[in-house]
């Protein structure tokens, strides 16, 4: 593993200082979360604790890629850096990944790096090596753009209407990709102007191409389906639908595709002939493909989980190991150190046990550092009884009683409105609870 350094920089929209982990070495075989973040434009990129600004930290920066023996140093242009400055940090940077890597996987193309000056032209490259082509990065230029043009003219319907016909062939898979990555986008920055003109564009344009019309035909699959099915619902589903349906009704109840469920559908794969017979076959494979590829999903995020929480756990500096690992940080990662712990107490692994728990009470103060104090407010407001705690709590921190509370607090009730997962009694207290909550702050 190669651990960011820590830097200081200055918010370039309003001068607050603030600490960022850089990446100087990426080694695709060690940390692959590494080179999906650089694709992503998300590598060495710091968000301003003061005013939200996101910020792109130009760094010399070394690629490795093993398995296609590819290695690349970018050197930002605009640092300006003189030849002897640039072969100086292109031999710490190799050095640096050498010594780290055991003698037989030292190569002679680590003497000659490929240098880029352009970031994006390293990235392209990276794309090539994985059969990506310049025409298939040029279409995701174009979709990009579409998405942006389609925004742009959301509220001029002719406008909008040419720029449809004229991109139709655009709304592809990609596209809807694209798409849904730029929700979660701005719904992580809390932009929700942003969030729910995208989600007008995307109830739009799903009728308007092949593509988009399969994701509707599945989504009314699952909605048929009602917040709760039994078993029996989902496999009279699974018989009546096609395979597109299939899909996604075995997705919103993976629960019930158990050892008894193919039981059952190899008993009715006996019992049929013919069409019916290959139709309930291709069923059956589907469904197998599809639990195969999530198992190896889930094994890749637990594989990602553990390595984080070893380098926690193994840092000599936790706070900065925390502070460079925070974008990787997720339940899964909480999960595999409470089972550590758990295992080394078992064990009589004392002092390991009492590390772990260091660890987990450091990465929960950080993370609730990072909670906006209006997002406290709400989650202690929920823990409190209506109507004189609430009150009270309402009147100790009135000055948090602002335009982003009323905000977060919708968001609160919007959610709670439009998740099918919540028990219908339990949901309708909660919304009346927090409406209520919005009534007394409103009286503040």
């Amino acid at each position: 593993m190669f651990p960011p350094e820590l830097v200081t920089i200055a918010c370039p929209q309003c001068g607050a200082p603030f600490q960022v982990p850089i990446f100087p070495i990426i080694d695709v075989k060690r940390q692959p979360e590494l080179k999906a973040a650089l694709l992503s434009g998300q590598l060495n990129t710091a968000q301003c604790p003061n005013c939200g600004r996101l910020s792109y930290i130009a760094t010399p920066m070394l690629y490795h890629d093993p398995d296609k023996e590819f290695l690349a140093v970018y050197l930002p242009m605009e640092a300006n850096l003189p030849e002897r400055e640039q072969q100086k940090i292109i031999g710490e940077l190799t050095n640096a990944l050498m010594n780290a890597l055991p003698p037989e996987e030292r190569k002679g193309y680590f003497f000659t790096p490929m240098q880029f000056f352009n970031l994006e032209r390293l990235v392209h490259k990276i794309l090539e090596l994985d059969g990506i082509t310049q025409e298939m990065i040029e279409a995701s230029r174009r979709k990009l753009e579409l998405l942006d043009k389609l925004l742009q003219q959301q509220n001029d319907p002719m406008a909008f209407d040419m720029i449809l016909a004229d991109n139709r062939e655009l709304l592809d898979k990609e596209f809807y990709m694209i798409l849904t990555d730029a929700l979660r986008r701005y719904r992580e920055l809390g932009r929700e102007d942003q969030v729910k003109a995208l989600e007008a564009l995307q109830e739009r344009l799903l009728p308007e191409s092949e593509f988009g019309r399969r994701l509707l035909k599945q989504r009314r699959a699952v909605e048929a389906l009602g917040e709760r099915p039994t078993r029996q619902q989902v496999q009279e589903a699974i018989l009546q639908g096609d395979l597109d349906e299939v899909e996604a009704i075995a997705l919103a109840a993976l629960p019930l595709l158990d050892y008894s469920f193919f039981l059952w559908l190899a008993e009715r794969i006996d019992q049929a002939s013919g069409e019916e017979k290959e139709a309930l076959e291709a069923k059956r494979d589907l469904l197998l493909n599809l639990l195969e590829s999530l198992r190896k999903i889930e094994e890749e995020a637990t594989a990602a989980a553990k390595r984080v929480a070893e380098e926690l756990i193994k840092a000599e500096d936790l706070d900065a190991a925390i502070q460079s690992l925070l974008p990787a940080m997720n339940e899964r990662v909480f999960d595999v150190l409470i089972a550590g712990m758990a295992e080394a107490r078992s064990q009589g692994a004392t002092e390991l046990a009492e590390r772990i728990q260091k660890v987990i009470e450091r990465v929960e103060e950080r993370l609730d550092q990072l909670i906006p104090p209006e997002v406290s407010l709400v989650f202690r407001l929920l823990e409190s009884d209506y109507p004189a705690e609430t009150k009270q709590v309402l009147e100790e921190n009135r000055e948090l009683v602002n335009d982003t509370f009323f905000k977060i607090l919708d968001t609160f009730i919007e959610e709670a409105e439009n998740n099918p997962s919540y028990d219908p009694k339990a949901r309708d207290e909660l919304i009346r609870f927090l409406k209520n909550i919005r009534v007394q702050a409103t009286l503040l």
